[in-house]
């Protein structure tokens, strides 16, 4: 009981998100991709082609293939990946001392996965984010429970240890060394780490030393961004995800109806996280225009970087489930062409979109605008107004900026053709001209900042 009441205490407050230790690249990044890929003991869990689980740990890891996992994120023109470092049953993708050292060498495998991983995306210009678990007892079996201090009952809710049994300092004496160990071998080659919740009762500091794991991962590379599907609270990480499973407002297949949110979105878009059924049928619920069209709401939303990660898990042996390669494909066909007005950019502080907006009610909020969403570039030279819901006509109102700003002068974006701009007591007008039409999925509108005010 003293060692919960502790831990409650040092979480206290930990809600709020630590801006200052966000690094200025990922509060510039707007397209990650988040891919389980996952050894959960016999039985799964992500399966090959034929639905088929591998046969062992070291099959599943021999079978990955990095080269064309990083190829597939290039083409897909994903800025970040979120890889899996180990998830249910914790098993490492890396041949792990930690694992061994803690009477568990079924639990590591000899080939190392995530240094392929890295390397490969870093060889297509992708930083990676390893995602882990830092409250996973409940997945093991037997004796590796109470190896590991998390006893070998089964608590009254899912996911958590008998309390009775759990031993709070030997657990995080585990998690800390497995945490350390991770770190000090691919820390300087990464961007951040992904913390999983584990509790939708937002309640994990009963099981984690929140801010012991943040002084291990902080010491040994303090530029990790530390990421948490967000519950209610962020305990000692830096940004919160909102993230979706078909669930809530994503459980719409109807994309006008998903709001944004200031802080990272996750979504499923596929079967699950990971690579769950066979290659026979479509598993994608939601359209590429609708995937797209949202992710260019979100980069105009996010306060706190991330943007948005779609979320799907590669098959043992390399692909993907039906439906997600063309998804993506289509995807990126309609990003690439207008990359640099989403990727590296800002949300607007001239044409701010509150947190909620959806493409249906996006005119809600303070200072929203029913047009559809704006970024900035980071020094502030150039507005991108993305027209998500086009007027009927060919001008378009505006409004006046909200932070001041005065702008010269109007262009299509990428391909530089004129547009009108003026500006009257009300705010600044566009007017088309009569050889240009507002594309209905997404038209880019370029303005120029002054640089005088």
């Amino acid at each position: 009981m003293k060692s919960l009441l502790i831990a409650l205490l040092a979480t206290l407050g930990s809600s709020s998100i630590h801006a200052a230790d966000i690094h200025p690249d990922f509060l510039k990044s707007k397209v990650g991709f988040f891919a389980h890929y996952v050894w959960a003991g016999q039985g799964g869990l992500s399966v090959d082609r034929n639905g088929k689980p591998a046969a062992s740990f070291e099959a599943l890891a021999d079978a990955f293939d990095a080269e064309s996992f990083a190829n597939d994120m290039a083409a897909w023109e994903v800025e970040y990946v979120i890889f899996t470092a180990w998830h249910a049953n914790i098993n490492p993708l890396f041949p792990s001392e930690t694992m061994k050292k803690w009477g568990m060498p079924e639990h590591t495998c000899k080939r190392d996965v995530l240094r392929d991983v890295i390397d490969a995306c870093k060889a297509k210009g992708i930083p990676v984010v390893l995602y882990t678990h830092p409250r996973d007892g409940h997945d093991l079996h037997g004796e590796d429970r109470v190896r590991t201090g998390w006893g070998a009952k089964t608590g009254k809710q899912p996911g958590d240890p008998d309390w009775s049994e759990f031993d709070y300092r030997k657990w995080n004496d585990f998690t800390n060394e497995l945490y350390a160990e991770l770190v000090d071998r691919y820390g300087k080659d990464i961007v951040g780490l992904f913390l999983d919740e584990g509790s939708s009762a937002g309640d994990s500091h009963r099981v984690v030393d929140y801010p012991r794991l943040r002084k291990t991962i902080k010491s040994r590379a303090p530029h990790l961004v530390l990421q948490q599907n967000y519950y209610g609270t962020v305990y000692s990480c830096d940004v919160g995800v909102k993230e979706y499973h078909h669930w809530q407002q994503f459980e719409n297949r109807d994309g006008g109806a998903w709001p944004a949110w200031d802080i990272p979105v996750a979504s499923v878009f596929a079967t699950t996280w990971w690579a769950a059924k066979p290659a026979t049928t479509n598993t994608v619920v939601y359209s590429a225009e609708d995937m797209f069209r949202y992710t260019v709401l979100q980069a105009g939303t996010n306060t706190h970087g991330g943007g948005m990660q779609w979320a799907a898990g590669p098959y043992v042996g390399g692909g993907w489930e039906p439906g997600v390669t063309e998804t993506m494909a289509k995807f990126a066909s309609y990003l690439k062409p207008v990359a640099p007005s989403i990727k590296g950019t800002v949300a607007s502080k001239a044409f701010p979109t509150q947190k909620g907006a959806a493409l249906k009610n996006i005119g809600w909020g303070v200072r929203a605008v029913d047009w559809g969403v704006a970024t900035d570039s980071p020094d502030g030279s150039f507005t991108y107004l993305h027209i998500l819901n086009p007027p009927a006509g060919p001008q378009l109102r505006l409004g006046m900026p909200a932070n001041g700003t005065r702008f010269t002068k109007a262009t299509r974006f990428p391909d530089g053709q004129a547009v009108q701009l003026d500006v009257d007591k009300s705010g600044y007008l566009l007017h088309l001209p009569a050889k240009l039409s507002w594309n209905p999925v997404h038209t880019v509108i370029r303005l120029q900042a002054s640089t005088t005010r």
